[in-house]
């Protein structure tokens, strides 16, 4: 795409003319002289050098205020005219605005290039030249500015957008647009349109002009792109079972009125066949066809022939128009004499072209001999027919070339050629019983002695240590066989046998250990060992999780094998547990800890430490105690700890214990308590768990009769305390909830 910047005033465009001396400025008559006086920026200066009698061009803006001065360096008595370029229409002028030099300001209305006029004063000639500077003292309002918009292609008679919504900025707006050539254009006065229809590329220019009558121009080029030429052919009707259409333009899209996407398309139906092409560029052209597709006959001579005869005649049925074989002949039937491979065109009432082939076989009779009777010792024997290709019926039921045998008898093959000839034959076979001796291979065995078989029990038989018996007992050594059958045949067999002493294999005693612990196990009496966890090597460490036995399988240098078994116990580990019972001031103690041996009882209360199993506890205050059982066992030490209450030590209400009843007990967690006084007396009661905690409490005043419900359904399974105090004393009951 190519930009083009224009900066110039909009407005009528009138033939330059030269003005006369009107209000002191000389005419538009200079002549152009090279120079550029345009200021590069606000309160920056440039300076020509040029004659009277020429002038240059200057580059201003809108709203700017530039000045023209040549007070700097005056040869002579200047003026300074300035026109407008494009129109020639009178901009500014000045004479003497400082004595013999000129200076002139002004602010255009425009945005374009100026006329700067040297003249002697009265705008008399001359050839005098000095310095002239312009100096740009305001910034102007600017040029309107267009963002590039992008270049287009569009397929042959498609449509283009073109331009940029909202395009321009910079200038003075509102902006006005206008697109040239405004061929097919869906307007010409926005900065987007729409080419809509797109026949031929075209370069296409949009100018914007801001209210200073600024302007700006942007190209775009709408290319035009080639759609595929498309052609199925001509309507046809053939005599075929398919038939292939093209849509041609490799790399193209395909869409087949079949629903096909390949460049080909093959037809088996007779109908109507549409494609549409779309190049890589998206343009696309389409093409039909109708198709009419004569199903050809079915056509065949027959089968390839075979015969015994001289000549066969071929027939290629009748009812066709045209007959053509590949010998030259135009009949129905063609005579062969030689052995051959022939073909027939014929052509039918519709034109459908038909063909097919036949081979032709001349054949003399077989000639067959599968050999002479023959007698053998066991094996089998092949019986051979020759005549490769054609079809045996042997009396033994095979039918390939060779038949094996392995049974005496008489056989006999009826050989059958292709060409339908045949011949026969026959032959007496003998086979006689044939001895199988094989006393195995070489051996080695972890025995003293091994027993020989020679099999064929009736054979008659001579060993390599004169023994004649079918079996014989043998110790390490080379021994052979020889076993004959009553007709004469016979084997033989050689063995090697080396006879060895198994080994003895110990492994190390049952042992014990702790959890995670190690037993080294250790066994003799073989040259390698393999154990039941796969180890390797005499000794085995283990670290089994539960009781485990481990076998070993000790091999000695000659291979021979036995095995022993180790057990290892995991022993427990100490754990430590009791129960406690709480009657009155004394505690009864149920050891219930596992895999320890001795035990060790803290009280909580500072009195000696028990070693008993299951010891008994009087305590002498009330109060909380912490009891501790430590045991010791060949796998470690445990601590078990539980918290007692005591407090039935000391006085009791004698009217609480003789009326106190509780009851269920054991419960399922609600229960009643029941007692009576003889006078009024303030009382509290308490419901306390195993550890001293308060569970609830109730202080009541003047209580003559007590019978209320505790407990509830939130209660855990577990021993608890009622206590019930006066100013007499305090009586305490356990509970058991137990659901």
């Amino acid at each position: 795409m190519r930009k083009n910047l224009l900066h110039t005033a909009l407005a009528v465009v009138v033939s330059f003319f030269a003005f006369t001396n009107v209000n002191g400025q000389c005419a538009n008559d200079n002549v152009l002289t090279a120079g550029d006086l345009t200021p590069p920026g606000v309160s920056l200066t440039t300076i020509q050098t040029f004659a009277s009698g020429q002038y240059v061009l200057a580059t201003v803006e809108a709203g700017a205020n530039y000045t023209i001065t040549t007070c700097g360096n005056s040869n002579f008595d200047s003026q300074l005219t300035v026109f407008n370029d494009l129109t020639g229409a009178f901009v500014a002028y000045n004479d003497d605005a400082c004595g013999v030099q000129s200076t002139v300001s002004f602010t255009p209305a425009f945005c374009g290039q100026v006329r700067v006029l040297l003249d002697l004063y009265f705008c008399n000639t001359g050839t005098s030249s000095m310095d002239v500077s312009m100096t740009m003292n305001t910034p102007g309002s600017g040029n309107p500015t267009l963002v590039s918009a992008a270049d287009q292609n569009a397929c042959d008679q498609q449509s283009a957008n073109i331009g940029i919504s909202g395009n321009g900025t910079g200038g003075l707006p509102p902006y006005t647009y206008s697109w040239s050539p405004p061929t097919n254009l869906s307007t010409t006065t926005q900065p987007n349109t729409t080419v809509t229809t797109v026949t031929t590329t075209t370069v296409y220019t949009l100018t914007i002009t801001d209210a200073n009558g600024c302007v700006d121009r942007d190209t775009v080029s709408v290319a035009v792109l080639a759609a595929p030429p498309v052609s199925l052919g001509a309507d046809t009707t053939l005599c075929g079972t398919s038939f292939t259409l093209d849509a041609g333009n490799p790399g193209s899209s395909y869409l087949w009125s079949t629903g096909a996407g390949t460049q080909t398309l093959n037809v088996t139906q007779s109908g109507t066949y549409s494609v549409s092409v779309q190049f890589p560029s998206g343009c696309f052209n389409q093409d039909n066809i109708v198709v009419n597709l004569l199903t050809p006959p079915m056509y065949t001579i027959g089968p390839d022939t075979s015969t015994c005869g001289n000549s066969v005649v071929v027939d290629a049925g009748s009812g066709y128009t045209s007959y053509t074989w590949s010998t030259g002949a135009t009949s129905q039937t063609e005579t062969v004499i030689t052995n051959d491979t022939i073909s027939v065109t014929v052509v039918d009432a519709n034109g459908c072209v038909l063909t097919d082939t036949i081979g032709v076989t001349l054949s003399p009779a077989p000639s067959v001999n599968i050999g002479p009777d023959t007698t053998q010792c066991g094996g089998t024997i092949a019986l051979d027919a020759g005549n490769p290709g054609a079809l045996f019926f042997w009396s033994n039921s095979t039918s390939s070339q060779v038949t094996t045998v392995n049974s005496s008898g008489t056989y006999y093959v009826n050989v059958l050629t292709q060409a339908g000839c045949s011949a026969s034959d026959t032959v007496q076979v003998t086979i006689n019983n044939q001895p199988d001796v094989n006393l195995g291979p070489d051996t080695s065995i972890c025995l003293t002695s091994v027993i020989l078989d020679a099999g064929n029990p009736t054979c008659t038989f001579l060993w390599s240590n004169l023994s004649t018996s079918q079996t014989v007992t043998v110790g390490t050594g080379t021994f052979s066989v020889v076993a004959l059958d009553p007709s004469g045949c016979f084997d033989a067999d050689t063995i090697s046998v080396t006879t060895n002493v198994p080994p003895v294999v110990t492994v190390s005693q049952d042992t014990s250990i702790c959890a995670g612990g190690t037993a080294s196990l250790n066994a003799t009496g073989g040259v390698t060992y393999l154990w039941s966890n796969n180890a390797t090597g005499s000794t085995a460490l283990v670290s089994p999780t539960t009781n485990t036995a481990y076998y070993v399988t000790g091999t000695d240098a000659n291979g021979c094998q036995a095995s022993d078994v180790v057990i290892v116990t995991i022993l427990p580990n100490a754990n430590a547990l009791f129960t406690a019972t709480v009657t009155g001031a004394t505690v009864n103690l149920s050891n219930q800890s596992t895999g320890a041996v001795s035990y060790t009882w803290n009280f909580g209360d500072s009195s000696p430490v028990n070693n008993t199993a299951s010891p008994s506890h009087t305590y002498a205050t009330n109060g909380t105690y912490t009891v501790t059982l430590t045991v010791v066992g060949p796998c470690g030490t445990d601590t078990y700890t539980q918290v007692i209450t005591i407090s039935e030590v000391g006085v009791q209400d004698s009217d609480i214990a003789n009326t106190l009843s509780i009851y269920p007990n054991p419960n399922n967690g609600q229960f009643t308590v029941s007692f009576s006084f003889t006078d009024q007396k303030d009382v509290t009661v308490e419901l306390i768990d195993i550890s001293g905690r308060t569970i609830s409490a109730s202080n009541l005043e003047n209580v003559l009769t007590f019978n209320q419900e505790l407990g509830g359904a939130e209660l855990a399974d577990g021993v608890y305390f009622v206590r019930i105090s006066t100013e007499e004393g305090v009586v305490t009951r356990k509970i058991v909830v137990q659901r």
